[in-house]
């Protein structure tokens, strides 16, 4: 058995890492599992050990863990210590073609009755053409890809894109078990009722 040193770490999240160097192991613990049960520790352990020596991971040792990681508790903590240490890049919602909190507030009075709270908007950094869009909780912020902002983007692909993350906020994250339920049923119903859905689509694919 090689020496082993296990730090915690202010990570933004619940992170875990594992290396073998110079015949030692380091392993770097998020400090929020500082205080953990210890089985929840020792589940930890043999996950982190069997991905290094790439073994099995034994099922029980991988739901508990799991368990642990998705209860409310934990769930909470987490989002305030990524509001807390995490950053986030701000652009703004001006772009040179669209204005998103324009587009936010039209969808926000045709599909909501207004009511949905505007949270921040910015355009992205880069013209992403993987990540398009998403909603960030810890941070209250839709980011929308800047590949959008040119006048060959038609609006209602922009629309389409901003009410399904608009809907992230009326829908948030449910916790079925260990599973996180992203898109639940009534999310879905409701992405449905978008007029253009089908050209939106098409559009994003070719992207």
């Amino acid at each position: 058995m090689p020496p082993i040193t296990v730090r915690f770490r202010r990570f933004t999240s619940l992170n875990t890492t594992i290396r073998l160097r110079e015949s030692q192991i380091f392993v770097s613990l998020s400090d929020l599992l500082e205080g953990a049960p210890e089985a929840v520790i020792h589940a930890i352990a043999h996950i982190l050990l069997a991905k290094l020596y790439k073994k099995p991971i034994d099922a029980a040792e991988n739901l508990r863990y799991k368990r642990f990681a998705s209860s409310a508790a934990v769930t909470r903590q987490t989002e305030l210590i990524r509001h807390a240490r995490g950053s986030k890049r701000y652009f703004g919602p001006e772009g040179r073609f669209y204005h998103l909190e324009e587009v936010f507030d039209s969808l926000n009075l045709r599909f909501f009755g207004g009511l949905l709270g505007r949270p921040e908007l910015t355009w992205s950094e880069h013209h992403a053409k993987r990540s398009l869009g998403h909603y960030d909780a810890a941070h209250n912020t839709i980011v929308v890809s800047r590949v959008f902002d040119r006048p060959s983007s038609p609006r209602y692909a922009i629309e389409y894109l901003l009410y399904h993350e608009m809907l992230h906020l009326k829908h948030p994250v449910k916790m079925r078990g260990v599973r996180r339920c992203v898109h639940s049923r009534e999310f879905k119903a409701e992405e449905a009722l978008f007029p253009r859905m089908a050209e939106a689509l098409a559009f994003i694919k070719r992207l």
